[in-house]
């Protein structure tokens, strides 16, 4: 025999298990982005450094007529 309240008790309980799936993906999502971002961070950096170091000596190579 099962109380009346039962199917109520039923629903709550799925819906608590969907929010800790929800929460656990939500969680993964925001470690992977911070994870992403961080190596995206790095390299601009490099990449920019790059630019400082070099980018403007070949900005002049291709004003004199390249590289030969």
């Amino acid at each position: 025999m099962r109380w009346p309240w039962s199917k109520d008790v039923d629903a709550a309980q799925a819906e608590a298990r969907a929010a800790v799936e929800e929460h656990a993906y939500a969680v993964d999502r925001r470690i992977e982005t911070e994870r992403k971002s961080t190596t995206e961070t790095r390299v601009a950096r490099v990449v920019r450094a790059e630019l400082e170091r070099n980018g403007y000596t070949e900005l002049l190579q291709q004003a004199w007529g390249g590289v030969r």
